[in-house]
């Protein structure tokens, strides 16, 4: 496994240009890691519907206000860590905390399906909060790392294509687990059971290769000495005197939202819409995971033209751009009467898109503009900010789920979207142009 070091200024990875001391073995694990982070993280809010509605029972009339409830829990608990894990990082390094993410999570997935009440499956999701706060956090921070300012849209877009066929991955093949294991004669409920068990076994496998193949340590300056708590209070004050970092901050809020609507809550619609026309559980999942595969498919045929266009442009404008996109999807998906009907289609491929355009546009600006000696602080910030946006929609949105209909939640984060692109513009006449070759 020799790889060509790269102390020289300028290696190159694809179309990608490598910081110095990263190697290509290293971005390679990173691609891999990202693969399996998202994938895992869109299959805990795939299954979790699963679980509720086949070991717990539970009524379809409640099932928005209990998935809004799941998500609002398990953001809580990224919210309280996600900051202190970032800082963590500046100290010890990015590669022990992605590990530890990816085992947290595994010991979450054996966990979930053996809850007996509502009440335990609230403990279990908040305990996988945590790991999800370690992966998310390192996926961003890392992807900051890596790539040289005037390659982060090309980086981006092929660790959005890493995404893309990691949530694809789960949903089209993982999601059709429980209906293998149930055409095999075991039930409906050990059947999802098993399903989460081998998710285990694959985020056991993923911390290994991580941990291996991760660069260890740090860019720019050893911050061992500091404690954590100046690190972070460092990240939140990083933006008093940058709008564009501020923006990346706001943008973070709405595009962690953008997650828990087609992770969540457009698969809690599929499968209800599914059994509405007939299907048992396990054939409404598969269809679930079929139209929401398809969903995630879009983006590996727009990530190369967003890389592009990032690399190309003023990284606030492409973050007005994407926001544009973001309304466009979600507004269509909100209207829509039926989202298995072929008529959802182009509302769903605009979904895609604009759900990839807004969390690479964020990720984008926030790697150009953090300072380098605490970036793992700033990207910790970052997804606090994620995650407290996700907090917030998700009990919003569960309640509207429930009460004027599955629609509701997608309207909701389409105005979201909307204020932040009317931010986008007022921080980027204030700032000006700036070069995304530029730092």
């Amino acid at each position: 496994m020799t790889d060509v070091t790269a102390e020289e200024e300028g290696i190159k990875f694809g179309p990608v240009y490598l910081e110095p001391g990263v190697t290509k073995w290293n971005a390679r694990t990173y691609l891999f890691s990202a693969f399996w982070t998202i994938g895992f993280l869109s299959f805990m809010s795939f299954l979790q519907n699963y679980v509720l509605k086949v070991h717990l029972n539970m009524p379809a009339n409640e099932i928005g206000r209990a998935i809004g409830t799941l998500s609002f829990v398990g953001e809580i608990a990224l919210l309280t860590v996600s900051p202190f894990f970032g800082s963590l990082s500046d100290k010890v390094g990015r590669r022990p905390i992605f590990a530890l993410g990816f085992l947290w999570v595994g010991a979450g997935f054996a966990l979930y399906p053996l809850a007996t009440s509502y009440e335990m499956l609230l403990i279990f999701r908040a305990f996988m909060g945590v790991g999800a706060a370690a992966l998310g956090g390192m996926m961003a921070t890392v992807l900051s790392d890596y790539p040289q300012n005037r390659s982060r849209g090309f980086m981006a877009a092929m660790s959005g294509w890493a995404n893309g066929l990691g949530a694809m991955m789960m949903i089209f093949l993982l999601s059709k687990l429980p209906q293998y294991f149930n055409g095999k004669g075991v039930s409906a409920e050990m059947a999802g059971t098993y399903t989460f068990w081998v998710t285990t076994g694959l985020c056991v496998l993923t911390a290994a290769v991580c941990f291996i193949g991760l660069k260890p340590g740090k860019p720019g300056k050893s911050r061992k000495r500091e404690k954590v708590t100046i690190l972070i209070k460092q990240g939140f004050g990083a933006a008093r005197g940058n709008p564009r970092l501020a923006l990346a901050y706001s943008e973070s809020f709405i595009a962690r939202g953008d997650l828990l609507m087609i992770g969540t809550f457009l698969s809690a619609w599929l499968i209800q819409a599914g059994m509405s026309n007939g299907l048992d559980a396990p054939e409404a999942t598969s269809n679930a995971g079929r139209i929401g595969g398809m969903v995630q498919a879009v983006t590996l045929v727009w990530a190369p033209i967003f890389g592009i266009i990032l690399d190309r442009f003023d990284r606030t404008s492409v973050v007005i751009f994407a926001m544009m996109l973001a309304v466009i999807g979600y507004a269509g998906v909100g209207l829509t009467e039926d989202p298995t009907s072929p008529s959802a289609i182009l509302a769903l491929v605009m979904l895609g898109i604009g759900e990839f355009s807004a969390i690479m546009a964020g990720q984008a600006l926030v790697a150009q503009e953090a300072p380098i000696d605490n970036r793992g602080s700033v990207l910790g910030v970052f997804a606090f900010c994620g995650a407290l946006g996700l907090l917030t929609l998700s009990m919003i949105g569960g309640h509207l789920f429930d009460d004027i209909g599955p629609g509701a939640p997608f309207l909701l984060v389409a105005a979201v979207n909307g204020v932040i692109l009317c931010f986008a513009i007022y921080v980027r006449k204030k700032t000006g142009y700036k070069s995304p070759k530029l730092r």
